[in-house]
């Protein structure tokens, strides 16, 4: 099999025969080969034996080559390659500043700093370029301790799955497939678990707020439920409500099936080529008319699924449409939901 290497005719010559023809010579004629852009390396002719099947040869004549560089080569052989590592260190920065960035806004965290600021360094053309996202939602991603969760799923199991007060009548979900599917009210008012972990979410709230608005706001407690999903469980896309204009909801996950765990997140995985499209049991974001592929055409992504993982909790505003994907096999999907209202203080 040959390997195909790209090296300028001109590094052979300045005159090179070509089959173009010319007046004398209908068959070939010679031509003055323009100069490369960048010099002829150690490296290109390198490349250039071990395309020939040679690389124990081109190992040993790189090594050659570069003991006998004179001092004037050896200053611009390390040119060349200092030129190549800082390229690859401003790729590196860039790649971890995009990650940053992507980390802190999922978190709700301030962004500011990365948004509308100048160039750290001007662009080859002396242009100074700034790129401002536009954010149409924050979304906090709080990640519970696992002892935190089990406690939680005590509670429930011990207390509010035999107290049995069902929360259906004001919930969309079409959880009833199975004998044990059920949305069951959680009093966050009990001088127990409920209470503590209500007052864990209101201060979150007030987190949320000021990370996003920058102002101080008050919350307050509307209503807490659990979710008990089983094979073929759903709940259509809605959207939730609060008695104040604004108003922050939130989702635990409490359990996950195995058959859910072991599936890829399409944030992470998605391509054109590559993504399965199997979200199943997965929570799913809407915030636009703009699907996951529409990023290929420079739209911005307004939607999201998002797979569940036992302890993490999502936290955003009420108005945010959502739904979840249906799942099949055994295994129980159980969540926990809230509303909370929000006044921003005077």
């Amino acid at each position: 099999m040959v390997k195909e290497i790209d090296v300028g005719a001109s590094q052979m010559g300045v005159e090179i025969l070509t089959n173009k023809g010319s007046e004398d010579n209908p068959t070939k004629s010679v031509e003055v080969q323009k100069p490369p852009e960048k010099p002829y390396t150690i490296d290109d002719h390198t490349k250039m034996i071990e395309a020939m099947g040679q690389p124990d040869k081109a190992a040993e004549f790189k090594q050659r080559a570069i003991d006998a560089l004179t001092e004037e080569g050896k200053t611009m052989n390390n040119s060349m390659t200092e030129k190549e590592i800082a390229k690859q260190e401003r790729r590196k920065k860039s790649r971890e500043l995009a990650a940053e960035y992507n980390r802190r806004q999922e978190s709700g965290e301030d962004v500011t700093e990365f948004e509308g600021t100048k160039a750290q360094e001007p662009n080859p053309s002396g242009l100074e370029i700034a790129m401002r996202p536009k954010a149409a939602v924050h979304i906090m991603k709080v990640e519970f301790p696992i002892d935190i969760i089990d406690e939680f799923n005590s509670h429930i199991d011990d207390v509010i799955i035999p107290a049995n007060v069902t929360a259906a009548h004001g919930l969309v979900g079409q959880i009833s497939r199975d004998e044990r599917s059920a949305q069951l009210t959680i009093n966050h008012n009990d001088k127990s678990v409920g209470k503590q972990f209500s007052d864990v979410l209101l201060r979150l709230g007030e987190t949320y707020m000021e990370k996003v608005t920058g102002i101080k706001s008050k919350t307050e407690m509307e209503t807490m439920w659990s979710v008990h999903s089983y094979e073929g469980d759903y709940n259509p896309i809605h959207d939730h409500g609060t008695k104040t204009p604004m108003g922050l909801s939130c989702i635990l996950y409490l359990k996950v099936p195995p058959q859910i765990e072991k599936l890829d997140s399409p944030s992470e995985e998605f391509s054109l080529h590559s993504f399965s499209g199997v979200v199943d049991g997965f929570t799913y974001l809407s915030w636009g008319v703009n699907g996951i592929g529409d990023i290929n055409m420079l739209r911005p992504i307004t939607e999201e699924y998002i797979k569940p993982v036992t302890g993490t909790m999502l936290m955003f505003p009420s108005w945010l449409r959502h739904g979840v994907m249906p799942f099949f096999g055994e295994g129980e999907r159980r969540t926990f939901s809230a509303n909370m209202n929000v006044t921003p203080e005077e």
